[in-house]
């Protein structure tokens, strides 16, 4: 009798530690998954103001990439780009940090500059990482348009749009405010729909103020950890439960779309939020 209780009891281990080495490998797969499988999402913004010509124009927007690299060169990546068809390519700060830039960025930008017009704003790792001079030196050469407290008209059939970008507040003392830039935007281009390049998405009370149509941010990595029905564990200053994490919010006349991003940081692997490519088509 007390045979067969030692073999139940050790049956029962046995089975216990089968199925606690299959839950871990559950769990290794969705942070293996969630860290490395890129995914394309889609959303529509419509608007009164943006003019007819522009239905279904579609922006790309990449964020937060911190020079990773998804397949050799990136083809993954620009594989997954190409198949979005954009009109035009946004990047939303955090190209690069103090790991990667020259000639990683060189390769990569003139890729994708064969897809579509590409326009830049800086986040807080371009001006820490000491290489910001020489990715405005690689972005001029490869034909990159950095927006820096300054806008371009987007044209089409006599239409037009204004595409505006910021730098980041870890940017140059004295800088240009969005208030003042959206001064000279409607003071210049009247009342155009306007888009704002930002890194920051914690700044929606300051974009809407100055005025911006629709703002794509990044900055937050979608919470780097995101739970079921909850959302965004981690801001990157590192509080818990962050308001602006992922997706869509308003304030007033304002529409901020904040991209849960490309890379990794603080060494933390993603879960259950996987690399973002967000492409925003508008709608008249």
């Amino acid at each position: 009798m007390l045979f067969r209780t030692k073999v139940r009891v050790r049956r029962r281990r046995r089975r216990g530690l089968i199925i606690l080495i299959f839950l871990l490998a559950v769990l290794a797969f969705f942070f293996y998954d969630s860290s490395t499988r890129l995914v394309t999402e889609e959303f529509t913004v419509g608007a009164s103001l943006i003019p007819g010509s522009f239905d279904g124009f579609r922006i790309v927007q990449l964020s937060d990439l911190h020079g990773r690299s998804f397949g050799p060169n990136n083809e993954k990546l620009i594989e997954a780009i190409m198949d979005a068809s954009p009109d035009i390519i946004t990047i939303t700060g955090d190209f690069i940090d103090n790991s990667k830039s020259g000639e990683w960025a060189k390769s990569l930008l003139e890729k994708l500059v064969e897809i579509a017009p590409v326009y830049f704003v800086t986040g807080n790792h371009e001006w820490a990482s000491g290489g910001l001079v020489e990715l405005f030196a690689i972005m001029e050469s490869c034909g990159v348009k950095a927006l820096r407290n300054d806008y371009v008209v987007l044209e089409r059939e006599g239409e037009s749009i204004i595409l505006a970008g910021i730098d980041d507040p870890n940017g140059y003392a004295g800088q240009k405010t969005p208030q003042e830039l959206f001064s000279e935007i409607r003071e210049e281009q009247g009342e155009n729909y306007t888009v704002l390049l930002a890194h920051r998405h914690n700044m929606l009370e300051t974009y809407a103020s100055a005025g911006a149509n629709l703002v794509l941010a990044g900055h937050c990595h979608g919470g780097i950890i995101r739970l079921p029905l909850i959302g965004g564990l981690l801001d990157t200053d590192r509080t818990f439960f962050p308001e602006y994490d992922s997706g869509f919010y308003i304030q007033g006349s304002t529409t901020m779309f904040v991209s849960r991003g490309l890379g990794l940081i603080f060494n933390i692997p993603r879960f259950l939020n996987n690399p973002q490519i967000a492409v925003l088509i508008l709608k008249k």
